[in-house]
């Protein structure tokens, strides 16, 4: 009876809290508990996860993320550095966010993946596949379907190769949202050049896409 008022009252909870978001898309999956300010300047998108325990403090820039992305368990989001300012003691700079140090919004792109206690810096940028090892620091910009891992995080390997790649937008997106075919040439030619780690499959079991089938039907997915 206990755990069914408590898993009530997180419910009621993140259903109020999701009202407070700058957006909110359908199918948005945000577990408690979770620590987070700024809530206008916080994005979802349509079937994104953050699973339980983030903090994610967002002042000045915006925390976005998007469609399909999945976080894993005890994420933290800062979207702006404090600076030190002469005369005023740290305590009080930090709580008015004076001379705050901003670098844009910190961004989670399509389908991304990150591991548990992973650290999103300002500047943090994960383009669409990313996949984001546990523990890991990231305060750059990240190239799609990258595999980044580490402190500071450094790209290790690839999602998928180059043919499933092509194969898996043009399964899950429209034209217009593809990565174009000379956008992936030159990436592969350039930073994923010497890159021969691939953790990504092409194939599924009859039995797993039946699966798949019935809960794309549920959330009005468009299979390909």
């Amino acid at each position: 009876m206990l755990n069914n008022l408590i898993n009530l009252y997180k419910e009621i909870r993140i259903s109020r809290l999701k009202k407070h978001l700058g957006k909110c898309g359908k199918g948005v999956k945000l577990f408690a508990p979770y620590h987070i300010a700024g809530c206008q300047l916080i994005e979802l998108d349509d079937y994104a996860r953050i699973m339980p325990n983030p903090t994610i403090l967002a002042y000045g820039c915006r925390f976005i993320v998007k469609k399909y992305a999945v976080i894993s368990y005890n994420l933290t989001a800062v979207t702006s550095n404090h600076c030190p300012t002469v005369g005023i003691p740290f305590s009080f700079s930090d709580t008015l966010h004076i001379n705050e140090i901003l670098k844009g919004d910190i961004i989670v792109g399509e389908e991304s993946w990150l591991g548990a206690n992973v650290t999103l810096l300002p500047g943090a940028v994960l383009s669409r596949g990313c996949v984001v090892g546990a523990n890991s620091v990231i305060n750059k910009e990240c190239p799609p379907f990258s595999v980044i891992v580490g402190n500071p995080a450094r790209i290790i390997g690839t999602r998928f190769t180059k043919e499933q790649i092509i194969k898996h937008e043009n399964i899950l997106y429209p034209e217009k949202e593809r990565l174009s075919n000379e956008y992936l040439n030159n990436l592969f030619d350039s930073i994923y050049k010497n890159l021969d780690r691939t953790i990504g499959v092409d194939f599924i079991t009859d039995f797993d896409r039946k699966r798949y089938e019935i809960l794309s039907e549920k959330f009005e997915l468009k299979l390909r």
